[in-house]
């Protein structure tokens, strides 16, 4: 049924092309039809990332593990992350892909997110739970979620609550899923409304689009997560590469982390020989809270997006996007295609418009198979390392 799925899409990507080129009128007639599925996406925003963020705080607080050993892995996965985001923006700025394509900044009514200490803390803060909800805040909706989910933590209810939060996970979840199906016709209406404003180029910036993506993310593979692991262990890259490329047929077919887990996990003790007790509590916790192709995707996503309007990033705003696409990352839904709805979220965020996310959706299950094969190798590497380190100090 997926695999029937994604054909589909790329047949509404195809036919959506066809229709902008040959019959113009029709496309900007069914327009709504590409309106209706990205305000959609936008409307479950919010409950998708309080709902995911709350519950894996809760879980992450309930780890029966060493404070020592959890610290160290969230640690790790933050700078993998961070380093990939960097990396992958010097890439973009050198290479610079939207360079020669600006879309018409006359159809766009707003202005990008600015980075102000004192307005960002005060705005962390609505004055009432329903503004907050009514002007899509994301950043005081992701606090209220860290709170709620240490809160729950720390309370004789905790698990109940969090049981009900939880199943409200799964249902909004389900309603993500029903707004996935509709995907075939969003990308036929954006994709087809695109390219009778833009023109047939429109299709070259997205072929430049993932040409950048997928070389991001093979830099960052390299040296982000097999080079420090080399490094550090001393293990031979082409031995390293050769065991944990077991998981990459996997990750390029499913397209999802935690179908790999399973597999994962087996690699990680039979093949690298680590422990039981750090790979049970280190790649599940990867699934949820250390993505490495998000990195990759919120960097390209941002810049690009701010290069086709012509909106310039200053480094206050920079940091914003490092910060935002750090936080926002733990909210990835675990759902085919969960990563459209959360580069939507990053980019309403920002206060870029979301014109690209018609284009963006139907070339998505391409840049999928290569982020969650960054995701996975991610977690592996992290694995190692942190294992390596446990290793060395008990030889001490």
């Amino acid at each position: 049924m997926k695999k029937k799925f994604n054909i589909l899409i790329i047949i509404s990507l195809i036919l959506g092309i066809i229709l902008g080129i040959y019959l113009p009128n029709v496309a900007k007639n069914i327009s709504f039809l590409g309106t209706i599925y990205v305000n959609l996406l936008k409307f479950m925003i919010i409950p998708i990332v309080f709902t995911s963020i709350t519950v894996s705080i809760y879980n992450s607080m309930k780890l029966k593990t060493k404070t020592h050993l959890l610290l160290k892995t969230i640690l790790i996965f933050t700078i993998m992350f961070i380093s990939t985001f960097v990396l992958t923006s010097i890439i973009v700025a050198i290479l610079n892909p939207a360079s020669s394509y600006k879309y018409d900044i006359i159809l766009w009514q707003g202005e990008l997110t600015k980075f102000n200490i004192s307005d960002i803390i005060t705005n962390l803060f609505p004055n009432n739970f329903i503004t907050m909800i009514e002007n899509n805040a994301v950043f005081p909706t992701i606090i209220f979620s860290v709170i709620c989910g240490i809160a729950s933590s720390k309370i004789n209810k905790g698990p109940s609550v969090i049981n009900i939060i939880d199943s409200f996970k799964e249902l909004f979840n389900k309603i993500l899923e029903y707004i996935m199906y509709l995907t075939p016709i969003g990308v036929f209406s954006l994709i087809s409304t695109t390219i009778a404003n833009y023109g047939t180029s429109i299709i070259s910036l997205g072929a430049k689009y993932i040409g950048v993506a997928y070389l991001c993310s093979v830099i960052a593979l390299i040296f982000v997560m097999i080079l420090p692991v080399c490094l550090i262990t001393k293990i031979n890259p082409f031995t390293y590469i050769k065991k944990i490329s077991k998981v990459w047929l996997i990750t390029m077919t499913t397209c999802s982390s935690s179908a790999t887990l399973p597999y994962t996990i087996k690699v990680c003790n039979e093949d690298l020989g680590i422990s039981d007790k750090v790979t049970d509590m280190v790649v599940p916790l990867g699934c949820t809270i250390h993505m490495c192709g998000g990195a990759v995707s919120f960097a390209l996503l941002g810049l690009f997006c701010s290069h086709l309007f012509g909106i310039t990033i200053d480094i206050p705003t920079y940091l914003l996007m490092l910060v935002s696409a750090t936080l926002i990352n733990m909210a990835a839904p675990g759902i085919p295609n969960g990563g459209i709805v959360i580069g939507a979220t990053y980019i309403s965020l920002l206060g870029i418009p979301l014109t690209f996310i018609g284009f963006y959706s139907g070339i998505y299950k391409v840049l999928d198979m290569i982020y969650t094969t960054l995701n996975v190798t991610g977690d592996i590497s992290a694995n190692v390392i942190i294992n390596h380190s446990l290793d060395k100090k008990k030889s001490m």
